[in-house]
């Protein structure tokens, strides 16, 4: 596919969103919607807003758990990447955040970008792993919608392989890691760079993906998870919506799956739609359920960027000041 043809089809696709959104929009009592926004109980919405950022530290420290076998990487500059990556996330509408915290990380701590990218990728992958844990459990144990427990079946089988993948990757020893980087290096043009960097990152992935630390990374991942349900139930409890605790497990599980792909910068609007939708076999009326999710993408969102934005002002400082 062509540039221009990708191109074009990014405005249809942000064009049929767009209208799928305005029509939505026709429908919803906003009179409403401000009403529950303005009656909101302000100490629970702070009690998510921390909450969220603990959910939010808990990933960095799981990134940080799977770097330390690369060399010295102090914890803080990994929780101050994992924060600046995640504001960019929601700026942007790709996942730039991901790349921008392999590169803060690597120049910051002097290590190869090639093992910071296979902790990030062990990383990305248990936090997938996780959600698939989530689902599957609560569409089999909870009362959930149709169009959430449908996914069930799948997310079964994909986790299933995933489980595989991980205990063959626990058992596997890098034992052909320093060979294949020797063998490699003897390439010359972009097509043997590129080929040497992946067979590095193939072999940093064994070498950081050990059984304990996978473990490890797997704990912190279904806490990290379990405090996201607790953040989506604490501001449905704040903006008075008599909503069960399933109703806001399925909410963040269809928002989770809304997140492969980004529609806007930080999915605003699909966000509040697929929210709404979720909730409504719970009898919750569409204008509330707007409020509950800007409530949420507020408490979520706007911490998030406030500070990552400093502390990645703070990394790119530190970094350019040693490279001077």
């Amino acid at each position: 596919m062509t540039a221009t043809r990708r191109r074009a089809l990014r405005i249809a696709v942000l064009l049929g969103v767009g209208a799928l959104l305005t029509a939505f929009g026709r429908t919803v009592d906003w009179r409403a919607t401000s009403l529950v926004v303005r009656s909101a109980n302000p100490v629970l919405l702070l009690s998510a807003l921390l909450l969220n950022l603990v959910s939010l530290g808990l990933k960095g420290v799981r990134w940080w758990v799977f770097l330390r076998p690369l060399g010295r990487v102090p914890l803080a500059l990994v929780l101050r990447a994992t924060f600046a990556g995640a504001s960019l996330n929601n700026l942007v509408v790709a996942q730039g955040g991901e790349g921008a915290r392999v590169l803060l990380v690597s120049r910051s701590a002097g290590i190869s970008s090639a093992g910071v990218l296979a902790a990030l990728a062990l990383e990305r992958a248990l936090d997938l792993v996780s959600y698939l844990i989530l689902l599957v459990s609560a569409a089999w144990l909870l009362e959930l919608p149709a169009h959430v427990t449908r996914w069930r079946t799948a997310a079964g089988a994909v986790l299933m392989l995933a489980v595989l993948l991980l205990v063959a990757l626990g058992a596997a020893v890098p034992r052909a890691a320093p060979a294949a980087a020797a063998s490699s290096t003897s390439r010359s043009g972009f097509g043997g760079r590129l080929t040497a960097y992946l067979r590095r990152v193939r072999s940093d992935v064994a070498l950081v993906g050990s059984p304990a630390r996978l473990a490890a990374g797997m704990l912190l991942s279904l806490a990290a998870w379990s405090l996201q349900v607790a953040t989506y139930h604490l501001v449905a409890r704040a903006a008075h919506l008599p909503l069960p605790l399933a109703g806001s497990v399925a909410a963040m599980l269809a928002i989770g799956i809304s997140f492969l792909v980004r529609a806007t910068p930080g999915n605003v609007g699909v966000f509040q739609v697929i929210y709404a939708l979720t909730v409504r076999p719970f009898g919750i009326a569409e204008g509330a359920a707007v409020a509950a999710a800007l409530l949420i993408q507020t408490v979520q969102v706007v911490p998030t960027v406030v500070l990552g934005t400093l502390l990645a002002h703070r990394l790119l400082g530190g970094t350019l000041s040693r490279s001077a």
